[in-house]
């Protein structure tokens, strides 16, 4: 199994890459392969939505590629956002807008993947986020959670152990969504 980190932001110390790390960090002691798609790193150019990949330049090609292949790899996703105005950071939004260039993949988007959503200083963003999720076909973690700069220590570790252990529940919340599809799949064909 592969579960795919997808966020942070462009500070330098961000409490959003922190928590992400924090739950790819409990995955990996699980024996489930993880990869962490650091927004700040990443590197994505803007979405031009009229564009196709073989457009932008060959720099934003590499970036955009290893974003794609990262998605469609994924078992299962956890989504991290710093919370901007109300919602999901811009930088957050546009790597989700690059998913549409898997439109035409058989299946399409991100349909049948668990994804897990994560926010800093508030739960505003969910909406914003979970309608993405909707929108790309695949579903959500029972567990959100949104954390605080007060919830880490000053090397940002996080520190409270009531929010650890929901980013433990949420994490395996993800992880026996993907051992029980097999099963669901299976109860649907019977029901069709």
């Amino acid at each position: 199994m592969k579960l795919v980190g997808l966020g942070g932001s462009l500070r330098r110390y961000s409490f959003s890459l922190a928590v992400l790390t924090e739950a790819l960090d409990i995955a990996a002691t699980q024996n489930v392969q993880t990869e962490l798609l650091d927004l700040r790193t990443l590197n994505l150019p803007i979405f031009l939505p009229e564009v196709s990949l073989e457009m932008y330049t060959s720099e934003d090609q590499v970036n955009i590629a290893r974003f794609l292949h990262a998605c469609r790899t994924a078992d299962a996703m956890i989504w991290s956002s710093p919370t901007y105005h109300g919602t999901v950071s811009g930088i957050m939004k546009n790597a989700i807008d690059f998913i549409e260039l898997m439109r035409n993949d058989d299946p399409p988007y991100l349909t049948g993947r668990a994804i897990g959503l994560l926010t800093i200083n508030d739960s505003a963003p969910w909406t914003a986020m979970r309608d993405s999720v909707h929108e790309l076909r695949a579903w959500i973690s029972p567990t959100s959670i949104m954390v605080t700069k007060d919830d880490f220590t000053s090397e940002m570790v996080l520190a409270d152990e009531r929010v650890r252990n929901r980013v433990k529940r949420m994490v395996g919340e993800l992880l026996n969504f993907k051992l029980h599809e097999p099963l669901k799949m299976k109860s649907q064909r019977i029901s069709q």
